[in-house]
């Protein structure tokens, strides 16, 4: 068991290191393509390169669907981790807190755009907020406690 949780922990660290490096080479190139002017002290890695090759606004707007996209694979790691270290009753919980995240961080966004007719106010931050928390292993690491904590306290009771 532990050998596994070791595993999924090293899977979610080369997953967060992952998106964080694609997110910080994002925003540099945003920032270049909208200063027109390029940084040498962050230059942009290879592997980025593909991306100047589009526009700011597409680039900005692109930002939401990769966001979607690391919640959704830090949720199918998530997943899977609780299938692969048998932990199946956790799969349930799993879905109502991405549900409630994303249930949550979609009605802040929405109210900021209908409301205050932009996507800058406190709304934004809140659901950048909780759309961090969806990209992190937070959400796994909680329910894996709330389980390992549970049976402790079951056990104690049928004593």
């Amino acid at each position: 068991m532990k050998f596994k949780l070791i595993l999924v922990l090293l899977l979610f660290g080369v997953l967060g290191y992952v998106r964080e490096f694609f997110f910080v080479q994002m925003n540099v190139i945003l920032y270049q393509k909208y200063y027109n002017s390029v940084n040498e002290e962050f230059p942009v890695a290879k592997i980025m390169q593909i991306f100047n090759n589009f526009t700011y606004e597409t680039l900005y707007y692109s930002k939401y669907i990769f966001t979607l996209i690391s919640v959704g694979l830090f949720y199918i790691l998530s997943f899977y981790s609780f299938k692969y270290i048998n932990l199946l009753k956790n799969i349930k919980y799993l879905n109502y807190c991405y549900l409630l995240l994303l249930t949550l961080a979609s009605l802040s966004m929405l109210y900021g755009y209908f409301i205050n007719n932009r996507l800058q106010d406190s709304e934004y931050t809140l659901s950048r907020w909780l759309l961090g928390i969806a990209q992190s292993p937070i959400v796994f690491i909680i329910l894996f406690a709330a389980n390992k904590l549970n049976n402790t306290l079951t056990k104690t009771n049928e004593l």
